[in-house]
């Protein structure tokens, strides 16, 4: 039997098993940015999980809500795929 981690009243929260993403980051300098391509970037935001793709120190975010979705719809893949816009294939010397 799944429980969840916490509770608000009756809402259920992020539970064992659930790899959803349902809140995703639209905040422009964000999505500007260079992508995670999966690799960090998430948290727990409101009880479930949050996932900001843009490779950026800042931690003031604008979260969005998903409805729960895999993280790999969340991930700009054009940019992943463009060595000059991913963090996670460019070299630099």
């Amino acid at each position: 039997m799944q429980r969840p981690l916490w509770s608000v009243g009756d809402e259920r929260r992020t539970v064992y098993g659930d790899a959803s993403i349902h809140w995703t980051c639209r905040k422009e300098a964000h999505l500007a940015a260079p992508s995670r391509a999966g690799r960090g970037g998430l948290i727990v935001h409101k009880g479930r999980w949050a996932y900001c793709d843009g490779a950026v120190a800042d931690t003031q975010h604008e979260w969005v809500e998903t409805g729960g979705v895999p993280i790999d719809r969340l991930i700009d893949w054009a940019k992943v795929m463009d060595p000059w816009r991913a963090t996670t294939v460019r070299r630099t010397r």
